[in-house]
């Protein structure tokens, strides 16, 4: 009998193992039609995507986001060039220099330190890649899309109306957990329109950019509010923190 069980429970295996890979391919041909709508940009960064999860995770930003992408999408390479040592790059140097000043007035023996280079396409795509929140929120959107593309009636890929169900879907959806960063292409930090503040002391990080900080260190320790004090008291561009998802060294950069 229990051998039974045992090869029972193996053939269940196999049978999920079977239907899970034909919604994959089925999931995988809808996104591979939706591609052919989207910015070329877009389309070229979801090549570049490892896994069908993230995959479909980062169509639905760039599907919720149509209307801005252009206006949103991170400098190329040329631009990055030209950027450096430009007027633009001076602004964004004097006012994060503001901020520091009145930091480091309030605080003695504190320092802030900002990285003063854009966040390149292709580094955008390797934390997408190497991001656990979004390995988990792309497995379980993957995880809704199967059943709904593959229940009968479902309109079959290629066809005007199965692109718009399955768009419905991406933009439906609400990603568990919430990704820590930005889909490739789409964070502001690939135009200089945002900065990460991290508070230092001598050679010591005392405040970074990880999630892990920011309860014990960030609210904790009190250095939210000590930014966002230096912040008002000396700048009129940083808007921020920001709060979702909860990161008190963010600052969007609108001068």
């Amino acid at each position: 009998m229990s051998a039974v069980l045992l090869l029972l429970g193996a053939l269940a295996c196999v049978a999920h193992a079977a239907g899970t890979s034909k919604a994959d391919a089925l999931v995988a041909r809808h996104l591979a039609d939706l591609k052919t709508t989207l910015d070329p940009r877009a389309a070229d960064a979801l090549t570049r995507i490892a896994g069908l999860g993230p995959q479909v995770l980062a169509a639905r930003s760039y599907v919720r986001n149509r209307a801005t992408l252009l206006a949103r999408w991170s400098w190329s390479q040329d631009e990055i060039a030209r950027y450096a040592g430009s007027p633009l790059q001076a602004a964004l140097d004097a006012e994060v220099a503001r901020v520091r000043a009145a930091f480091e007035a309030a605080n003695p023996g504190y320092t802030l330190w900002v990285n003063p280079e854009v966040r390149s396409l292709e580094l955008q795509v390797e934390r997408w890649n190497e991001n656990a929140t979004v390995a988990a929120a792309g497995a379980a959107l993957l995880e809704q899309l199967r059943p709904a593309v593959s229940v009968h009636g479902f309109p079959r890929p290629g066809t005007p109306q199965a692109r718009e169900r399955f768009e419905a879907l991406l933009s439906g959806s609400v990603p568990d957990p919430l990704p820590t960063v930005a889909a490739p292409g789409l964070s502001a930090h690939g135009r200089m329109q945002a900065v990460d503040f991290q508070v230092e002391q001598g050679d010591t990080t005392v405040a970074g950019t990880s999630q892990q900080d920011v309860a014990a260190v960030w609210l904790g320790q009190g250095w939210r509010d000590r930014l966002l004090e230096a912040v008002e008291a000396s700048s009129q561009c940083f808007k921020g923190p920001l709060q979702v998802p909860e990161e008190p060294w963010h600052y969007e950069y609108r001068c």
